[in-house]
């Protein structure tokens, strides 16, 4: 008897024709409804947005309803969304082949732009993500020292990789929890005592140049710089997590900015231009240690994949071309002095911290320079401002440990939209006066 084929049964509703979907059926098929935490606004409550179209500095959600977009895909979309010459490059790209399988010259190209951007980068081996990137460069680091142990910040991420989560999730390894230290950030006394005591077991020290994923932190004066001295000193390879600040704070990322240079950086983001890509560079000396040349295994059938490859090169272009930094920077002082104007007429205790283009928004008395002041600060109040925008049409991050950023299509109306709305906001919670 022949087997009677049937066909899946399938939902009544069209998610491919843009109808929308309840939270419940999300979640039937997706764990929480989503594929990354974030997306979930567990921090700020309400509902998650389910986004079909985006163009400039705007998205639309499944109900039809426009957002001004300040999470750009979590900073990857400098030049905001859909710009025409990454759409060009990747249509293009696209008409060659969806995947070569074998190395294609415009995997060459990408890791030239990045080589000839940053000093301390001679060689690239690029990668489907900055997870995967920062997991290659921790291994890196072993094999160079022969050590096993590595610190990270506090509040720092750099992947979900066993090692560079450490203790902070279940389901990691005794050992891989062990052989990870933590130090709080912007600490150069804290930093200091560790290395003095555990330098010698060290194979890395890794970290973000300007923390962005406990709100934007910038580093205090001094600090890379003793992290650097100090690394030497011990020979511990120095790790840059440049996964947010590369290609952001400038065409030489934070290394540029800061004149403090790493001995590994890893790339993600901007240098995909809104596709999946990670990267990490260094000297000759350290990346002729990956395989086929050394004796570090690292491979992946989407690395280098040629729609990734072609966004970032059309997007590094365009950076080198027309730059955009300074006008997106005054954008994002003006959008940070608003805000911190708009608070303090309502007495509304509220700190701005921003380095360029990125900035965060924390409700705090005093500076937040660290995870614990980060963690201190009222995230109550963050959410009510979060989704009290969201009901004006502007979207920021559903967390205030995320940064917002200011892109390429921003424009004044935009910060002064976002102003306003804030102002609303805080003369609604405005303290009585005494």
């Amino acid at each position: 008897m022949s087997a009677v084929l049937h066909p899946p049964r399938t939902s009544a509703r069209r998610t491919d024709r843009g109808s929308p979907v309840s939270t419940a059926e999300a979640k039937r098929f997706l764990v929480g409804g989503v594929n990354s935490p974030v997306r979930a606004f567990r921090h700020v409550g309400g509902e998650p947005l389910r986004l079909v179209r985006s163009r400039k500095a705007e998205v639309v959600d499944e109900q039809g309803r426009r957002f001004l977009d300040f999470i750009m895909g979590w900073g990857a979309l400098i030049l905001g969304h859909q710009p025409p010459a990454v759409v060009a490059a990747v249509r293009q790209a696209l008409s060659r082949g969806m995947l070569l399988g074998l190395t294609h010259p415009a995997e060459i190209e990408l890791a030239r732009l990045i080589a000839e951007a940053l000093p301390s980068v001679e060689q690239v081996r690029l990668t489907v993500s900055g997870t995967e990137a920062c997991m290659t460069a921790l291994r890196l680091a072993r094999a160079h020292t022969g050590r096993a142990k590595v610190l990270l910040f506090e509040g720092g991420y750099h992947g979900h990789s066993d090692a560079l989560l450490g203790a902070a999730s279940a389901g990691i390894p005794t050992l891989a929890a062990q052989d990870t230290l933590v130090v709080p950030y912007n600490d150069v006394a804290a930093f200091e005592q560790t290395m003095q005591r555990a330098a010698k077991e060290l194979a890395c020290v890794i970290l973000e140049p300007v923390a962005a994923n406990m709100g934007v932190v910038p580093p205090a004066p001094g600090f890379l710089a003793r992290v650097r001295e100090l690394t030497d000193r011990h020979g511990v390879l120095l790790i840059f997590d440049e996964v947010v600040t590369g290609f952001r704070l400038g065409f030489g990322g934070a290394q540029g900015r800061f004149g403090v240079t790493a001995d590994l950086t890893v790339f993600g983001k901007i240098i995909g231009g809104g596709l999946p890509v990670g990267a990490v560079g260094g000297p000759r000396r350290l990346l002729r240690r990956l395989a086929p040349e050394g004796d570090v295994y690292h491979a992946g059938t989407f690395a280098g994949h040629p729609l990734a490859v072609a966004a970032g090169i059309a997007t590094l272009r365009q950076l080198m071309s027309a730059p955009p930094y300074e006008r997106i920077e005054t954008l994002a002082q003006r959008l940070g002095e608003g805000v911190t104007e708009a608070a303090a007429e309502a007495a509304i205790p509220l700190q701005v911290n921003r380095v360029g283009s990125m900035l965060s928004v924390f409700f705090s008395e005093g500076a937040v320079g660290e995870y614990a002041q980060a963690k201190a600060s009222r995230r109550d109040r963050f959410a009510a401002w979060s989704r009290a925008l969201l009901e004006r049409g502007v979207l920021v991050p559903p967390s205030p440990f995320e940064s917002l950023f200011v892109s390429a299509a921003h424009t004044e109306r935009h910060v002064a939209r976002v102003v306003e709305g804030s102002r609303q906001v805080f003369q609604r919670w405005r303290r009585p006066a005494a």
